[in-house]
Order: C-alpha cells, then structure tokens, then sequence
C-alpha cells in the first residue's frame, strides 16, 4: 500500500513530536487516515513498535487497520499494538498486576458471570438494610440493573465512597445502601483476583498511575466514545506523545456509557495542547457530500421491494458491488426480519455483520433450541406443539399439523398430545413423528440433569442431524454448521456449570445478549450488502446507503428505557424535557452518522404503516423533499423473475395493447416460464374422503359460530387462531390451582393456593411486569381468596368432569369446572369465570351452561348427579354483599324441563348450522358479530384490511 498523500493539515499530525495532541474533523476528512499514517512514520523512524498503540472503537475496527499496517510495515511485527480500549487496559493489567496486589493477573469476567456474582451477593443481603429496595433483592430484574449500574459507575470513574458522599443530597433515597454493596461488590471482586470489563479499566489506570510508562506513543480513534475511565488511563499511562482524534458531532454511544467530555475538556485537561481540525472531505464524491433521495410510500412491504430492487439496479447499472452497498435499519431483530426476507426473495445476497449473532435466531439451531424448550419447558408444550410439528424436527405441512391439532382437542386431549397421534398423516409423516416422538423421550429422561447429553442426544438421533450433515457443502449449509457447531460449544460451556440441566440452559439464553451467540468470521470477506443497524454503522464507508424506516418512533427514537438508577441524578436533576431535548440530540448525531457512511448516494425510506404509539409512523423529521416509491420497476427488468413478473403483469391486462401483451407473451415462452405452476391454476387438493365424516361440536366451537361463521371456520375449521393470550394463561392457571386443590394435591386453604400461584407464576406471558403484577394480585388476591371462601370448606363432588354426548347425530364434548352438593339433596352445576361480569351472558342464556345441564341428562355415568337443583357462574375476581359474585339460575322441576327443552333446541340449530356450513362452504362474516377480540379482521371483508389488494382487472 502506498503512502498517504498528506495535505498540509494532516502533516501537521503526522509530523507532531512529543506532547498531548487532538485532532478534530467531520466524518470523511480522514481522522483515522493520518493516526494510521503517524503510526507507520513512527515505527520506520526506528520507534519500538511495541512501545507505540493504537486504540480503536471496536474489534473490527482492530482487524482492519491491523491488516492496513501490516500491508504499510514490511517486516516481522509480532507485538503490533492496536487495540480496543480494553484490550489497552488488559495489556497493562496483565504486565502490572503486581503493583496492584495481586498475586496473578486477575480473572476476566464475562458479562454472564459477572451478572451471576450480582445475584449471589444480593441473595446473601439483608432485606432490612435496604431500606428503598429491600424486597427487589431476590428479582432477576433488580439484579441486572444493579449490574448496569456497577458498569456505568466504574466507566463514568466513580468510587463507591463518591456515590456515599452524593446520596446524602434530597431526594437520592436508597443511593446510600447501594454505593455500600458497590464497595462490597469490589472488595469480594479484590478477593477472588477477578475483575469485570468495566473494572478492568479503572484498575488498569491504578496500575498505571504507580509504574514505570508502558508506551512512548499513544493515539486514540473516536475519542468521541471514550468513558471517564479510559480517559484517565490515557492521562496515566504518562505516554511521550498523545494523539486523539475525533468528532463530537459523531458522539451516539452515550447509552452505553460513553461521553463527549474527555473530547471537548481534553485541550482543559492537557494546557497547552496543540488541536488541528482536519476540512478536507476525502470520503465524498462531491464537495457537499452524497447526493440524498427519500422515497415513501403506504406498507412497508412496498418499501422493503422498493429496496431491494434499487440496490439490484445500482448493482447492475453503476457497477457497485455487493459488499459496498449497505441497508441501514434502526434497530436489528425482529424489526428488521421482514426486510431480510425481501432481500431473500429478490435474490439480493445480503449478510449482518453485527459482532454477535444470537443462537435463537439462526435457521439451523432453532430446530434443536425448540426441542430442548419442549424438554425443559412441560407447561409450555401446549403452546410449542405446532412449531414443534412443523419444523425440522418433524417436517409436517401447516395444513397437516393444524389436523393433528383439531384431533386432539376434538378428542378432548391438550394441543401436546398431538404427537401421540397420527391421524390423516402420510406412512412417512407418521413415521416422522413417531421417530422424533420417540427422541424427545429418551432426552426427557436426562434434560434435568444435563443439557450436554441431551443435545448430544438429539444430534446423533435426529433425522434433521443427518440432513444438516448433508448439506454441508453449500454456502447455506456450511453456514448453518458453524451456527450449530456454536451452539454445542455454548451448551458444553453451560455443562460445566452449578446449573448443568437444560432449563439452567434455556435460562441463560434467555438473558439475551448476555446469553451465547457467535460472530460470523467472514462476514467482513463476504460478497454482499451490509445490513447493519444505525449505530453499527459508525464507522464504515460505503458507495451507497439505505436509510430505511425513517419515521417518527425510528429516527428519532425518543423512547429509550430509563435505567433504574441513573448516575445524572448524582450531578443534577433533570426534567423530562430537558432529557428529550438530550435524546433528541443523541437522535440527531445518529441519523447524521447514518447519512454520512455513503461516498456517493444515500436512499431514505419509509413507510407510514402507523402502529399503537401515536408518534410512529409519520415519516421523519429529519428528512424533506420525500417522493413516492416507483409504481412499477422503470426501465428493463433486472431479474428472471422480476421479467416474469413483468411480463405475466402485462400478459393479464385487458386494457394493455396487442403488440405489449404478444411481446409480453414471447418472453415468458423464452424463460421457460410454466404457467401451470401459476396461482389459481390448479384445483384443490383432493384427499380421496369426505374432509367432515362426522360433526364434533364443543362449547368453544360453538361460541364462535353463534358470533361469526367467518370467524369460525378461521379458528376452528383451519385452525388459525394465534395462541392464547395472558388473560387465558391466567384462567387456565386458576382453573388447574382450584382442580389439584380440589383433588388433594394442594392443601385445601387460602395460604397454600396463593403460594402455589406464586410458584408457578410466570412473567414472561405477559407483556410487561406492570401488567404481570396486576393480575398476579387479582388472583392472589382476590380470585383465590374467593374461592376458598365460598367453596373451601365443601369439597365439590366432582370437578373438571368430561363429557361426550350425541346430539342430531352430533358429537357434543367438553368438561365441567364443578358438582357441588345441595344439602336439601340435589347439586350445583358451577362453571368458573375469571372474567367480568358484564362480558358474560346471564346463566338462562349462557349456552355452556346449557350444554352442561344437557350432559348430565343425557350420559349414563353423570345421571348420579341428578336432579340438577341450579345451574350458576362463579365470577372470582369480583365481589357481592354476600362473598363472591355469581349469576345463578334455579331450576323447578317445570323450570328444569323448560330450561333443557330451550338449549336443546338452541344445540340442534347450532349443529344445523354447522351441517350447512359444510355443505355449501359458504362463511360469511356476520353484521352483528361483536369483533372486539377477533384476531381475523385482516382477513375479513367488513374491514378495510380484509378488502381485496389486487383487484381483478375486468376485460372490456
């Protein structure tokens, strides 16, 4: 590489002698050009290249200008130091650790253990002591942000004896208790010879301070984003010169603990010191920079097509390639998936190049993580039965497994035990699920004691192993190893831990970036686009950008979740809008760090698809001048499909001209396009028996098709509802407490029932702990409570009692919550409801009722249970005069009989309906229906999203 063709500014860096030096500039004037360039001069002018560092931002960053110097260096250069602030700080601990007392060099945490020393101390504490917090100690929550808090005070510089001296200030209660277990936290640190990441810093500027300097020359990259404690190691590390260069415009880490303030005081804390401020944009292609379009448009499928059709244009048209192109999304996961999948389909090569890659979110672990969760995970299983059917593991079509589904629940059995059956399934599909059934068996056996031999098991006798294996010589395959090769090496790491099991796994993982993931080595050397998130972005250069989602909500982000204990309230209280003024600031920096990674072209896009929070959805403030997005691909096709699509386009319009429809036509026959294969083209798939050889109807069913049809036969017939939500988790749950109560298996008394709730409570099925701990006190506090009261002392004579019936030729199935016994003789038939009130119909009316009292009558082993003396609701979580509220009906003789004559009737037009619903097909959406709660709106014609998106163009 030839040298750097130095202006007279940056000769002025490079030639600096001794002494402290800053060097400012806007992105694009080459900051990191000329440290790379003083370091080469340093080294050829006979300095001890082990005695000259160079610290960068990040790790891709380190293996970039590495590769620059040593392509720069034509010789040997073993210790070459370029490093990342804490590679520095470990550099200097590892070679001063005895000035610090040590014995060794300390142990390096990782984030995980670190989080794990936290929540050890924390149980060892005494409630008591913590006025403020005392009953957060045992919360996993609390643990990690006090563990949040422990990092930011080390980055910001702060001793514990500081945080002591400011919590004595109005208005900091509980500040006092937390810098004492600070002080705590680093003593137990001290003993064991470990240190954290934070830590590491502060300790190596200790160890700085009291020896002899390591290093004659220091420069420092992106000073904008150095924290407190790096600051004062390079003040420590006394190095003969000291270059910094950076932008505080480009300062947007803060939320990471990074601050502009050793940038902008640097020239205060070293008088004196020289600053050259760099002009000359290098990065551009013209002086003011790249050219900026934004398109918008209605749905963000139209933006992501939009995308990535432009970047196969500028692919092909201007001879960008692949891997100078980048898409930039604000945020990574699932916000960016549907942007991925587009890419996908257009053919678009495109890699995430992000320093980790979460194990949960590759295609070829998935399989493996949801049968070790099914292991793990029993009361989970009802919820992963279809994604455990449906994926790798098993390989069943959607349609096959929603059939396996509606059998068990039509044979009264839970969603889990679908795959005891095989039912409708092909030779080979129920092969395939009796082979994994019986995997999944043998594993169950070891997954408490140890994940490794559980996973061990599930690769060597799994099916999709074998076929992993196989496909291993394509780039997709050899991918997909390497991701599984990662997850064998995160559970063998787990095996050796106190917790060994695959629950003590599945919890690891699900701390999130604390949990194992695996960068992808080449993704720096692959031939694609850069899907990378805005703040991922800093630092990179690229031809051309995408800029997508620029709406409010997105840039600017205004949103971001405040930490339990902010460290600004330690300098001054701050009020709400002076904190959004702050982040709107941060935005602003971001989105300028966003436009400025591209040479030549930047595209911003959006779509206004709006959302629940009402400031998302408008496109950005800080964009102008939008257009909208092309209605059609201008120009000539870029693809084989999109040509197809083109032409197929032009080929079915009756408006279009002759000679464009016969063009249109003689280009598909020359791509070899088969029409066959076309929607529409083929008629419906025929199983050779009646898709209905007998009706099965059940209250649930039935509660649907007197509301809707169309609503029905989504649910019920295809099987499309979603899972159930939190509020049936919750009714579940309390039905199951009342059942083993009831059954002797938990004791029969207030205190047992709500602690067995409180050990089963599970936060994670709500969307938020504010709503968890909502209905966690609804039940414990009033729905269980009520129920002991009211029905504690006498036991019920039967509970959760199934039943099956024939009614018209129909089969009527369900259970009973609860028989409880009349002292004048006769029962009670009680059906539960933890629901209100006024969203229930009144027990003469209530058809599950109905069909309860219709059970007892009509199945021989329920008759005992007569006469029927009331039928009632028992609502739990609301309260009357007289204890619990509940809506009851008595029931005469005269009025029994009436009673039974009215449902009777009711079930035989419900099942009418049902038979001519099968017949005909028809299932149109009721006026009436009270769609609320319905999750099919989009697919139903009264709304707007259910109308048709293509319409039929007709033939004149």
């Amino acid at each position: 590489m030839a040298p750097l063709a130095l202006d007279a500014v940056q000769r002025r860096v490079v030639d600096h002698g001794d002494g402290p030096l800053l060097v400012a500039g806007r992105p694009g004037t080459g900051k990191t050009a000329v440290l790379v360039e003083r370091f080469v001069r340093l080294v050829d002018s006979d300095a001890d290249p082990e005695r000259v560092a160079l610290v960068v931002r990040t790790r891709r960053d380190r293996r970039a200008v590495r590769a620059l110097l040593l392509d720069r260096l034509d010789r040997s250069l073993p210790g070459l130091r370029v490093l990342t602030a804490h590679g520095l700080a470990f550099d200097v601990v590892s070679r001063r650790f005895e000035s610090l007392g040590y014995r060794e060099a300390p142990r390096l945490l990782t984030a995980t253990e670190q989080y794990d020393r936290v929540r050890e101390l924390l149980a060892g504490e005494d409630p008591a002591e913590w006025k403020a917090f005392g009953g957060m100690l045992q919360l996993e929550g609390f643990a990690d942000q006090i563990r949040q808090f422990l990092r930011r005070a080390q980055e910001a510089w702060l001793l514990p004896e500081d945080v002591a001296e400011a919590s004595s200030r109005p208005g900091l209660g509980g500040w006092a208790e937390l810098a004492a277990f600070y002080r705590r936290y680093l003593d137990v640190l001290y003993n064991k010879g470990e240190v954290d990441f934070a830590g590491l810093v502060v300790q190596a500027g200790n160890a700085a301070a009291h020896t002899e300097p390591l290093y004659d020359h220091v420069m420092v990259d992106d000073y904008q984003e150095a924290t407190a404690a790096v600051a004062r190691l390079l003040t420590e590390l006394r190095p003969a010169s000291l270059a910094v260069a950076g932008d505080v415009g480009s300062h947007v880490f803060s939320f990471q603990g990074t601050t502009d303030r050793p940038l902008r005081e640097f020239t205060a804390d070293f008088p004196g010191a020289p600053m050259v401020e760099l002009e000359t944009p290098y990065r551009f292609a013209g002086a003011a920079g790249p050219a900026v379009q934004a398109w918008s448009g209605s749905h963000s499928s139209e933006e992501y097509a939009a995308i990535a059709r432009e970047l196969r244009r500028v692919h092909v048209e201007d001879s960008v390639a692949w891997r100078d192109l980048a898409v930039i999304v604000r945020r990574g996961g699932p916000e960016a998936a549907g942007l991925l999948r587009s890419l996908d389909d257009a053919g678009v090569p495109r890699v995430v190049p992000e320093t980790r890659l979460a194990l949960q979110t590759q295609p070829a672990t998935f399989p493996y993580l949801l049968a070790l969760r099914w292991l793990a995970l029993p009361d989970e299983r009802d919820a992963l039965a279809e994604a455990v059917l449906t994926s790798d593991l098993a390989g069943l079509s959607p349609a096959a497994a929603r059939g396996l589904l509606r059998s068990a629940a039509a044979s009264g059995r839970p969603p889990a035990a679908s795959l005891d059956l095989d039912e409708g399934l092909s030779a080979q599909e129920a092969s395939s699920v009796s082979a994994l059934r019986a995997v999944l068996d043998r594993a169950a056996a070891v997954a408490p004691r140890s994940v490794l031999d559980a996973f061990s098991l599930l690769w060597r006798e799994l099916p999709y192993s074998r076929r992993l294996v196989d496909g291993a010589g394509s780039p997709d395959g050899r991918s997909g190893m390497e991701a599984v090769r990662a997850l064998a090496e995160a559970v063998e790491r787990v095996s050796e831990r106190e917790d060994p099991s695959v629950r003590g796994f599945l919890d690891l993982m699900g701390r999130g970036e604390e949990g194992p993931g695996f960068g992808p080595a080449d993704a720096e050397d692959v031939d694609a686009v850069r899907v990378v998130t805005a703040h991922g972005a800093a630092g990179r250069e690229f031809d051309t950008v995408v800029v997508a989602g620029v709406l409010e909500g997105n840039f600017p982000s205004l949103s971001r979740p405040e930490p339990m204990f902010d460290l600004g309230v330690l300098e001054r209280v701050s009020t709400q809008a002076e904190r959004n003024r702050e982040r709107l600031e941060d935005e602003r920096r971001l989105f300028g760090v966003a436009v400025t990674r591209a040479r030549r072209r930047v595209l911003l896009t959006a779509s206004q698809t709006g959302g629940a929070d009402p400031g998302t959805g408008a496109r950005s403030r800080f964009a102008t001048d939008w257009a909208p997005f092309p209605e059609e691909p201008a120009g000539e096709p870029l693809s084989v499909a999109e040509a197809a699509a083109v032409w197929r386009r032009d080929l079915a319009r009756p408006s279009e001209r002759p000679a464009v429809r016969l063009a249109a036509l003689h280009g598909l026959v020359a791509l070899g396009v088969d029409p066959a294969r076309w929607w529409f083209q083929r008629d419906w798939s025929d199983t050779g028996r009646p898709l209905h050889e007998d009706v099965r109807v059940s209250y649930s069913r039935l509660e649907k098709l007197e509301n809707c049809a169309l609503q029905y036969v989504l649910g019920e017939e295809l099987g499309l509802e979603n899972r159930a939500g939190y509020h049936a988790w919750v009714g579940s749950l309390v039905h199951t407490l009342i059942e083993e109560c009831e059954e002797g298996m938990i004791e029969r008394t207030e205190e047992a029932l709500v602690a067995a709730a409180n050990a089963r409570w599970r936060q994670q099925e709500f969307p938020s702990r504010a709503v968890s701990e909502a209905f966690r006190t609804a039940v414990t506090k009033r729905m269980l409570p009520a129920w002991a009261a009211e029905y504690g002392a006498s036991p019920s004579l039967a509970r959760e009692l199934r039943f099956e019936f024939e009614v018209d030729g129909a089969t009527v199935s369900g259970y009973i919550d609860r028989v409880g016994g009349v002292q004048t003789g006769g029962t009670v038939i009680t059906d539960y409801k933890t629901g209100k009130k006024s969203n229930t119909a009144p027990p003469e009316q209530n058809l599950q009722l109905g069909i309860y009292y219709l059970a007892l009558n009509a199945v021989p082993e329920l008759r005992q249970f007569l006469p029927v003396k009331a039928v009632e609701l028992a609502f739990l979580k609301e309260r009357s005069k007289g204890g619990i509220s509940r809506a009851q009906l008595p029931l005469t003789p005269t009025a029994a009989g009436e009673y039974a004559t009215a449902m009777r009737e009711r079930l035989v037009g419900l099942i009418g309906n049902v038979r001519e619903l099968l017949a005909t097909e028809v299932y149109r959406p009721n006026p009436a229906a009270q769609c609320f709660h319905c999750r099919f709106k989009p697919l139903c014609p009264r709304y707007s999203e259910g109308q048709p998106v293509l319409p039929v163009e007709a033939a004149s």
